[in-house]
């Protein structure tokens, strides 16, 4: 069975669903086809937003204007998990049965260090997406928690799936492509200043940006030239592994 057919079958025998979503790009990290499934089920989905600690308070505090019934995680600091835990805690109260909770999303979101938190358990945790797979069951009191691989929805683009951290960036083709949409979706935030220390106006293209960084990284070839393709590889991977706030 592949990873979406594991996911839908435990669907199916989850009485709530953690969605958990990276709270850099929500949107990008929503998994509409996750959402329906659970909707034409009847399951509750809990919207969880993590790595927090990487956004600035003004888009935080948008978010929970937004998204009232959301919780907002750092899921390297357990004590951000204590709302989470306590609202899971007291919807378990007096079943019969334990309250079946599937922790879903994208790869590499967060996922096994929420679960973790929460269950005190010991999964293997890394930056490089795809570190679960296969799916996991963890009785904890009166609740059962399902840890699942990560899944991408058929029709994302490689580059979403490369923003999303989703695929590890070295063993991706045309890094440069993934770079410039994520140069052009932060340079409207101070974080490629203030990560790479460099400046750069409105009038500089995605290219100019680029360049800045791969000088001042002194990613240098032969001749003096910008190593365009490490440039691409390490701006991305800066961002997959939680180095660049927005």
């Amino acid at each position: 069975m592949g990873y979406w057919g594991v996911v839908i079958n435990n669907l199916k025998n989850a009485d709530i669903i953690l969605l958990v979503l990276d709270a850099r790009i929500p949107e990008e990290t929503r998994n509409s086809e996750i959402e329906k499934r659970a909707e034409i089920l009847g399951t509750r989905i809990v919207l969880i937003f993590n790595k927090a600690d990487l956004v600035n308070k003004k888009a935080i505090k948008e978010l929970k204007e937004k998204h009232k019934d959301a919780f907002f995680t750092n899921s390297k600091k357990r004590q951000t998990l204590l709302p989470l835990k306590k609202y899971l805690n007291k919807i378990s109260e007096n079943r019969l049965k334990a309250l079946r909770v599937a922790i879903l999303g994208y790869p590499n979101v967060g996922k096994s260090s929420i679960l973790n938190s929460l269950t005190e358990a010991k999964e293997k945790i890394s930056s490089v997406s795809g570190t679960t797979k296969k799916t996991k069951w963890i009785r904890v009191g009166n609740l059962r928690y399902m840890d699942t691989p990560g899944v991408i929805p058929k029709k994302d683009s490689k580059t979403k799936v490369a923003l999303t951290s989703s695929k590890d960036i070295y063993k991706t083709e045309d890094p440069e492509k993934i770079a410039f949409r994520l140069i052009s979706k932060l340079r409207k935030t101070n974080a490629l200043q203030e990560n790479y220390r460099i400046k750069f106006t409105k009038k500089d293209s995605e290219y100019d940006i680029f360049l800045k960084i791969g000088e001042k990284k002194k990613l240098l070839i032969k001749g003096g030239e910008i190593d365009e393709d490490k440039t691409a590889r390490i701006i991305v991977s800066d961002w997959q592994r939680g180095k660049i706030r927005v």
